[in-house]
């Protein structure tokens, strides 16, 4: 039987509104390529996702165990002409990245356009763009120097959150004294890092770490404050197990979850996973700014790039940029991962006392400390890493060596 015109034309437009369609869906298709593969990160990364799907995208998940291994990728990706639709980094590396003519500029982006200036901090507004020219988005506004303790073993051991690190090694020996583990510990690189940085902090204060980390004074670094601060660190060695070689962090984190282990020292993320296995702050858990810090929180902040690349939607890089920026996308990513909203005007009255810290330091500039990889070519930070390393790794290494050449590394950093 033959059709008429009429009906021939009306599935042919059909036809073709489904195909205009399906391709307008495919053109917002988004790949990217992050790091987030704990369940605390997991659960945070699934409501940017969740959202986008929301308005009408497609997400495409590229999931990298480890910063290290996914920036490898991400640079092999690039080199190889299959750049992802975005990509997550660490906010200190976006300008090597964008220097080296990796990332796209996104400030012309619609849902950017005439706003980005005023989104962020003054902190992380230096760090978003480079020659006055936008290249990343803020997700989160972590800190790194957190004391996570079990409840369970504070209350029956009868002590409190250390102030100071005397109290610290105090704490450990009650502690230890009952059987627990003292301190919940992952023998990777940058825990080892993060730690250290976190004592340097306790025992040296807010402004000796700015000299060391932001005015690079290496007579400074290789004086009498980082020799204690790597005495400091070589004495954990006796309060952890013998399973920390290259453990993660979050299975670190798992042994305070389980009342395994007394502390853990690590990054607001860590509170991820407490919520992931569903404890309570207060209750189960505490949280307490490190011993010694006196209020100051070391930034630690995750941001979304755009890589160059043939071939990419710029409609779905625009999509994700306004999902990202969204005031409620906002709230839920943090609430899950555990740290707080870095777009200015959030509000912030959902979120947990140890967020709340948080935000009573976001108003004092001085008590926001830049993390190493915004103070440090990436070279430098892996020169420090790999010092602490071996410091850590050798018992016979005297912390007056190790604190010359810290101050060597610091010279040396252009």
């Amino acid at each position: 039987m033959r059709k008429s015109y009429k009906s021939c034309l009306r599935i042919g437009g059909l036809y073709l509104a489904t195909m205009l369609g399906t391709t307008s869906s495919m053109a917002q298709t988004i790949d990217v390529l992050h790091y987030w593969t704990s369940g605390g990160e997991a659960t945070a990364l699934k409501t940017i996702a969740d959202a986008y799907q929301k308005r009408g995208g497609t997400w495409k998940d590229s999931a990298v165990t480890g910063s290290e291994a996914q920036r490898a990728s991400l640079l092999t990706r690039v080199a190889g002409g299959e750049a992802p639709g975005a990509a997550v980094v660490s906010l200190g590396e976006v300008k090597d990245l964008a220097t080296q003519g990796l990332l796209a500029p996104i400030g012309d982006l619609p849902s950017l356009k005439d706003q980005w200036p005023k989104l962020f901090p003054p902190l992380l507004g230096e760090r978003v763009s480079v020659d006055n020219e936008l290249y990343a988005l803020p997700v989160d506004l972590g800190t790194s120097n957190w004391l996570w303790y079990s409840k369970k073993i504070f209350d029956e051991v009868g002590v409190k959150p250390p102030a100071t690190w005397d109290e610290f090694f105090t704490v450990a020996d009650a502690i230890k004294a009952k059987g627990y583990l003292p301190l919940a510990f992952g023998g990777q690189a940058w825990q080892e890092a993060l730690v250290f940085r976190t004592i340097l902090i306790g025992q040296g204060g807010p402004d000796f770490y700015r000299i060391v980390y932001s005015e690079h004074n290496a007579e400074a670094a290789s004086g009498e404050t980082m020799i204690k601060a790597f005495q400091t660190f070589g004495r954990l060695r006796d309060y952890v197990d013998e399973g920390v070689a290259n453990r993660n962090w979050n299975d670190a984190t798992g042994l305070v979850i389980a009342d395994k282990a007394g502390m853990q020292i690590m990054g607001d993320w860590a509170k991820g996973e407490f919520l992931a296995a569903g404890k309570k702050a207060d209750v189960d858990y505490g949280c307490a700014i490190s011993p010694g810090a006196n209020g100051a929180l070391e930034v630690s902040v995750d941001a979304i790039v755009f890589p160059k690349g043939e071939n990419v939607d710029v409609k779905a890089r625009d999509k994700l940029a306004g999902v990202i920026i969204a005031p409620e996308v906002q709230i839920a990513f943090n609430l899950a991962k555990g740290a707080v909203p870095p777009v200015l005007n959030v509000d912030m009255k959902g979120f947990d006392g140890c967020s709340q810290k948080v935000v009573e330091q976001l108003g004092n500039p001085k008590a926001l400390l830049p993390s190493s990889d915004m103070s440090f070519t990436a070279s430098g930070v892996g020169d420090i890493r790999d010092l602490v390393t071996e410091f850590w790794d050798n018992r016979d290494m005297k912390p007056e060596d190790a604190a010359t050449r810290f101050g060597e590394i610091v010279a040396n950093d252009k």
